[in-house]
């Protein structure tokens, strides 16, 4: 059976000049979110938004019924989450974030989450893991944790690595084993109050800084505060970068046994 994965739309809501769509949000899927998908078998489906001012909104599909259409589901990276999404104060203004594409997610979120079908959070959908889970976020982590390491560095963008250290025992230190491992790292926010029912999969051992995030309930829900799709090379071109391919592997197992047992039933 050929898995069919949503991923959540990153949402551009003034599109630069000369795109020819003025005064038009639009909607995308990052290639190399698709590819990453793709290239292990499944199909990389984009769930789109509905604008909240639509005149359409009313009639539009609900989002139980955009889950029974899917298997799994991957939030994307992106824009900040909003502050008063997570019931905390901005401290800065270009730390606001979308709180129209955190509402649109947490949705989806909840849907698949409720549905018990698996759900693999990157970067922006780690923090959104936990939030919908009850935690908070650190809005910048230079200013508030004065880390030693450095997290986000737009001028090299998917080119800044550091180590992570997976947890003993749990699930990503089972996929690649106990040594100390290298990640891209965009962002310049993290997890700060963890959420109700997740425990700590990998933290940056220089700082203490969380990278990644699992549920422990039923079902899988997994976030990684890296981007494991920016790892999608030949060995000799990932230069000591962590493989995408278990993480993905794991996530997709989960996704075919959950559908699996689904087709099961009576």
């Amino acid at each position: 059976m050929t898995l069919r994965i949503g991923i959540s739309a990153r949402l551009l809501h003034e599109p630069p000049p000369g795109l020819g769509l003025p005064q038009k949000r639009l909607q995308f899927l990052e290639s190399s979110m698709a590819h990453w998908v793709m290239a292990h078998g499944a199909i990389a489906l984009m769930v789109p938004f509905v604008d909240e001012d639509s005149p359409h909104l009313a009639k539009r599909v609900p989002i139980g019924e955009v889950v029974d259409l899917l298997d799994g589901l991957v939030l994307q990276g992106g824009i900040d989450v909003c502050p008063e999404t997570y019931g905390d104060q901005l401290l800065q203004p270009a730390w606001a974030g979308d709180p129209i594409r955190d509402r649109y997610e947490l949705a989806l979120l909840c849907g698949f989450i409720e549905a018990r079908k698996p759900v693999l959070g990157i970067c922006r959908g780690a923090q959104l893991i936990n939030v919908y889970h009850g935690g908070t976020l650190v809005q910048d982590i230079p200013s508030q944790r004065q880390s030693p390491v450095q997290h986000q560095d737009l001028t090299h963008y998917d080119r800044l690595q550091h180590e992570v250290q997976f947890e003993p025992g749990l699930l990503l230190d089972r996929l690649y084993g106990p040594a100390l491992h290298r990640v891209t790292s965009i962002h310049h926010q993290c997890v700060d109050r963890l959420g109700e029912g997740l425990v700590v999969e990998a933290l940056c051992p220089q700082d203490g800084v969380i990278e990644a995030i699992r549920a422990t309930g039923p079902g899988f829900v997994l976030g990684l505060q890296w981007h494991p799709e920016f790892h999608l090379l030949p060995i000799e071109a990932r230069q000591g970068l962590i493989d995408s391919g278990p993480v993905m592997e794991a996530f997709l197992q989960a996704t075919r046994e959950r559908a699996d047992r689904m087709r099961k039933l009576p």
